[in-house]
């Protein structure tokens, strides 16, 4: 399955707990009036700033950035199936 956000369900989940006077995600920025962030690399909307991933078309506000950082951080990220760590 392609992955189509930079969030995945658990993070969106946690996300939830963080203010909502902005949306924590924005995806589809290139066919929206948000488009100019693909060249500044973000934006600030309602008073929040937004980093922009080209990869998922998508603006994900920085306090939902810090934290999904520190989520991924704790939590190893696992080999998929038929994969094998290297040492």
């Amino acid at each position: 399955m392609e992955r189509t956000s930079y969030l995945i369900h658990e993070e969106v989940r946690a996300a939830q707990k963080l203010h909502r006077r902005a949306p924590y995600a924005i995806s589809s920025i290139s066919q929206s009036v948000f488009s100019i962030a693909r060249l500044y690399g973000g934006m600030t909307y309602q008073g929040c700033a937004y980093t922009y991933f080209p990869e998922h078309d998508e603006c994900v506000r920085d306090d939902v950035l810090k934290m999904v950082e520190k989520m991924r951080k704790k939590k190893p990220v696992e080999p998929e199936q038929g994969q094998q760590l290297s040492l």
